[in-house]
């Protein structure tokens, strides 16, 4: 009989990952391996983490190089609170931008995305990252777990 697994990404992250739509994502620089990191808009899928970018931009040259990436998202309830999702990438192609579109609409609450939003000629790919370790430590021991209201409180 073999012990059931604990899944990476528990119901407390998923909580987190679902309180935003926005993150920072770390690829490795093809040109020197430096880490490279920005912004962007995701959505957790219950099994990856999908992100939406052009072909265009150096993070999908990063990640077409070496798959490897990270996602970091800090609750916008509690910054001391936040997941580091670890893992590889697959990318898919997205020429009818079918997949972005419906990304869009996840992330934006519905809203359609706007025309003329990508450069004419512009292609689209899909990142999909696949959670192989994940990281959410109590910063500090834990002693400011109550931080979230402190900070809300003068606001």
């Amino acid at each position: 009989m073999s012990e059931a697994t604990e899944p990476l990404i528990q119901s407390h992250h998923e909580a987190l990952l679902a309180s935003t739509v926005i993150g920072c994502l770390s690829t490795l620089r093809r040109k020197d391996g430096r880490v490279s990191t920005n912004p962007v808009s995701y959505r957790w899928n219950g099994k990856e983490i999908e992100i939406s970018t052009l072909k265009g931009r150096m993070k999908y040259k990063n990640m077409v190089a070496d798959p490897r990436a990270t996602l970091c998202v800090v609750s916008p309830e509690d910054p001391m609170h936040y997941v580091e999702v670890r893992g590889r990438v697959r990318l898919v192609d997205d020429p009818d931008r079918v997949l972005f579109t419906a990304h869009f609409r996840a992330t934006s609450g519905g809203i359609e995305p706007p025309d003329g939003m990508d450069p004419p000629g512009s292609e689209r790919s899909m990142i999909y990252l696949t959670p192989e370790q994940v990281s959410s430590p109590k910063l500090y021991g834990g002693q400011f777990d109550d931080f979230a209201e402190k900070f809300h409180s003068k606001h």
